[in-house]
């Protein structure tokens, strides 16, 4: 099909090329590694004037402590942790967790922050698509990625650990003219209800401009 009109210039263009695949990246990580009650946790400051380079050094620290805890229990887990700085004004850590006691991370979180923080969690749920997700945390990354930029720190929008499982992403190309208008799942499979209770979505691509159809194959384990 035809491509549509180019949008936006070309720096703010690819700016969004590059978030784009970063949330893609992140999505698939969450997808492959974190599932029904595994946690989002989010690491609050009762300190609202904690700098960026301490958000940084309290994640780390934060981290170390968490391997320590788990260490001592025998506890297996895998992370991947976002901070959201706001401009200072309101600084917090995310961080998708495997299942655990929730006390084991307000017990690494308490020691960190002078002055202390709390923790405010919610359960993964079931459903194996978790897109919002991985598009909400890129949004808080934003301004973090700035302040990497204004300090000339080259920074991630995500740290992960390394025991991640690394998904397999294969791309097939096809003609639109083959896209079903209802696509069905394949056998062994279900499609993801997306929150308006649809299961496809279509539409003009605002960055490459093409026509796409994207719909989430859910395999039962």
């Amino acid at each position: 099909m035809k491509r549509g009109p180019n949008i936006g210039h070309t720096t703010a263009k690819q700016e969004r090329i590059n978030e784009k695949a970063a949330e893609e990246r992140l999505r698939w990580k969450i997808n492959a590694n974190f599932g029904h009650r595994d946690l989002h946790a989010v690491l609050h400051y009762y300190d609202k004037g904690r700098t960026f380079e301490q958000c940084i050094e309290d994640r780390k620290l934060f981290l170390k402590r968490l391997r320590r805890i788990c260490q001592r229990r025998g506890i297996t887990f895998k992370y991947i942790v976002v901070t959201e700085t706001k401009r200072m004004t309101n600084p917090h850590h995310h961080v998708i967790i495997s299942k655990m006691d929730p006390e084991i991370i307000l017990e690494a979180w308490e020691g960190v922050a002078e002055g202390g923080g709390n923790v405010s969690f919610q359960p993964m749920d079931r459903r194996g698509n978790h897109y919002k997700l991985a598009s909400y945390l890129m949004k808080e990354s934003r301004s973090t990625m700035e302040r990497f930029k204004e300090l000339g720190i080259k920074g991630k929008r995500f740290s992960a650990s390394q025991n991640m499982a690394e998904p397999v992403v294969t791309y097939t190309v096809v003609s639109s003219s083959s896209w079903r208008k209802d696509p069905k799942a394949r056998k062994g499979a279900v499609l993801y209800k997306f929150d308006d209770g649809s299961t496809c979505r279509s539409g003009w691509h605002e960055i490459s401009g093409y026509p796409y159809q994207e719909y989430f194959e859910i395999f039962n384990e």
